[in-house]
């Protein structure tokens, strides 16, 4: 079949259009979500990607920050003709916008959408696609949900094991936190204490003991002290501190010196001063900034990647046609990073800069951690 003239112009601008939109969204899902998507030049393969970190976070309770993509991208997304780029939009929109995306003709699309809106919302997509099994699964458990447990009775009081006997005082619990003596709180504040204090970090004093109260009423109707909580939390960490500052005590360490010297004096470990560190060697060799570089990923485990279709257009490089790498992510050596790794990747990263700066390409490289590894860095790519 042949087409006329004006007929293929216009094909070429619509395919045209669509890659250029195509282009600003997996820009932008770069920029939001970082080098784990950083896998194609094809935005369905990164919206692939988008969706498992999506279904990873979800699954991992993590809550998913819908304000850090721009929402113009998202409406672009929406009527993108891929499903799963517009799956990512059913995800992302905010909620009155992403509800006409509950008759998407894709059920992966319309089944995401569903999760964010209650059942009452989803009657009328189910009237129109009957057929879809998991739309159905998704309506059933809102609904149950919604429904809820029965409200149980104001005052039940307890009776024996046969429901013969009231058991009166014995089983009597606690309504008000004035029934509560100040050891239950000691107690609470030192479990609360090992539980979380090693977890948290930065004032979590507060926070916890406001979210504690807050759950502690909504499960059992109790309102407690917060304040006294709070004090019994600082008390107990005062105790800590103390603790571990009499066993850093000169006393303390006599007294470990001297139960050490007790044991046998002819076993004497012997310490290796030459430690291997092959980042602290990589550092010190006196090499060119291309054989540092060459080393450095080898060290490191460099995993590269084209350059994204927004930067390389941007490309000033004359004569050289062959495609450039850049690096997305690397693996530490020894799982840590210390003050001796952070000074070899800034000197990777300056000397990598300073080859595209020779080379004529406004390329910038910075690193930093891995979002979802603790033993990777993560490399970002920009424009300067």
């Amino acid at each position: 079949m042949h087409l006329k003239l004006e007929e293929l112009q216009q094909v070429a601008k619509k395919t045209i259009k669509e890659e250029q939109k195509h282009s600003f969204i997996r820009d932008e899902l770069f920029r939001v979500f970082g080098p784990p998507v950083m896998v194609s030049k094809s935005c369905e393969r990164v919206a692939d990607a988008v969706n498992e970190q999506l279904d990873l976070s979800e699954s991992s309770g993590r809550v998913v920050q819908r304000d850090v993509i721009k929402t113009s991208v998202l409406v672009e997304a929406s009527v993108s003709p891929c499903a799963a780029i517009r799956k990512i939009a059913a995800r992302l929109l905010p909620g009155k916008m992403a509800a006409r995306l509950l008759n998407d003709p894709s059920s992966s699309v319309r089944c995401a959408a569903a999760k964010r809106f209650p059942y009452e919302s989803l009657k009328e997509s189910i009237r129109k696609f009957p057929a879809d099994d998991q739309l159905r699964a998704i309506a059933r458990q809102k609904k149950l949900h919604e429904a809820g447990l029965p409200k149980p009775k104001e005052v039940d009081e307890p009776f024996d094991m046969y429901g013969e006997e009231p058991l009166g005082d014995s089983a009597k619990t606690w309504t008000t936190d004035k029934d509560q003596p100040d050891s239950w709180y000691e107690r609470l504040a030192h479990k609360l204490c090992s539980e979380y204090g090693s977890n948290l970090e930065g004032q979590w004093e507060e926070l916890l003991a406001t979210r504690f109260v807050a759950s502690h009423f909504s499960t059992t109707g109790v309102k407690l002290n917060r304040d006294k909580l709070l004090k019994a939390i600082y008390d107990c960490i005062e105790e800590r501190e103390d603790a571990v500052i009499g066993e850093g005590s000169l006393k303390s360490i006599a007294s470990r010196l001297l139960k050490e010297s007790y044991l046998d004096d002819a076993v004497i470990p012997i310490i290796d001063e030459a430690r291997n560190n092959p980042v602290a060697d990589l550092l010190e060799s006196n090499c060119s900034s291309a054989q540092y570089i060459e080393d450095a990923e080898k060290l490191f485990s460099v995993r590269k990647s084209s350059v994204p279709a927004g930067i390389k257009k941007y490309r000033l490089g004359e004569g050289h046609h062959g495609e450039t790498l850049i690096p997305v992510n690397g693996k530490i050596p020894g799982g840590k990073i210390d003050s001796t790794t952070e000074q070899a990747l800034d000197r990777y990263v300056d000397s990598w800069n300073k080859r595209q700066a020779i080379a004529g390409e406004p390329y910038k490289l910075s690193w930093g951690p891995h979002g979802s590894s603790f033993d990777m860095v993560g490399f970002n790519l920009e424009l300067k």
